[in-house]
């Protein structure tokens, strides 16, 4: 969901004309969406073509999810300058990443979506959790729209505050993520 980019979408769209966050807002979701559906659909042909398990899948995600807790807890504050836009192109980039993956879609829902891929048997249950993935979308778009109105509240010191608690919670679950993944293969018990 749109907690952990939510900070990074306000702080890099601030500047930006209205137009601009609501074109951000849905490239950032429309990508989350897309790939989680495409995850779904084909997830279990990539784990047959690929040869992976579920197991080394979480290990993976929460891997790659601990690098991404550590960059946001380690990264240094970067100052911002005043009064100037963000550019467009820029902006709409950072809506695919890091904005759309790894933060609205992370490794736990692409890991989570990969196994239902591969663990659903109906295409009736398939259809669900399609359903669900573009529900949480249209969510997600219209928490993007109203954020801005926090604006007056998140100061630059209190975005950095925030950021780095949720980069130590994202390395808490990251951790967790690997450990199962370790003790589901059976590597301690």
């Amino acid at each position: 969901g749109p907690v952990k980019v939510l900070l990074v979408y306000i702080a890099a769209t601030q500047e930006a004309s209205k137009d601009v966050q609501r074109k951000v807002a849905q490239k950032a979701v429309m990508t989350a969406v897309v790939v989680g559906l495409l995850l779904l659909l084909a997830g279990v042909v990539f784990m047959r073509i690929l040869h992976f398990s579920t197991e080394a899948l979480t290990i993976a995600g929460g891997l790659i999810l601990l690098i991404l807790a550590l960059s946001l807890v380690l990264s240094p504050a970067e100052k911002q300058e005043e009064g100037s836009a963000p550019d467009e192109a820029t902006l709409l980039s950072m809506a695919i990443y890091p904005m759309g993956i790894p933060l609205l879609l992370n490794p736990v829902g692409i890991v989570a979506l990969t196994v239902f891929s591969a663990e659903t048997q109906s295409l009736r249950n398939l259809g669900i959790i399609a359903a669900m993935v573009i529900g949480v979308g249209i969510i997600d778009y219209g928490i993007f729209l109203i954020s801005h109105r926090l604006d007056k509240y998140l100061t630059q010191e209190r975005i950095l505050v925030m950021e780095k608690v949720l980069g130590i919670l994202l390395a808490a679950l990251a951790v967790q993520m690997i450990l199962n993944g370790l003790s589901s293969s059976g590597v301690f018990q």
